[in-house]
């Protein structure tokens, strides 16, 4: 049997000055949105942590409803949450 993979599919939606994440979660089928990039990473690190998959990969989808300055915006956020994230990976409450 192959692995199995947990895919977190997410793609950015501007509305006015604010942004939307909207993501998919392969392997439960939610469907979710965040106003923010810490509730998203927290909502990663939760999926993969509970997940029954091998391994995982968060993918952006293309975001042509998204303005450039939220793609940056979100980008450096996630940079700069990528230690925590990573910390927090593999650990259950």
């Amino acid at each position: 049997m192959g692995e199995r993979l947990l895919k977190i599919d997410a793609q950015i939606e501007s509305i006015g000055d604010d942004f939307i994440i909207r993501v998919k979660n392969s392997e439960s089928g939610e469907l979710k949105e965040f106003d923010n990039v810490r509730d998203y990473a927290q909502y990663l690190v939760e999926s993969v942590n509970s997940s029954r998959c091998d391994n995982f990969v968060a993918n952006w989808l293309p975001s042509p409803k998204a303005k450039r300055e939220h793609i940056d915006l979100i980008g450096m956020q996630l940079g700069m949450m990528q230690q925590w994230m990573d910390e927090n990976l593999g650990v259950l409450d």
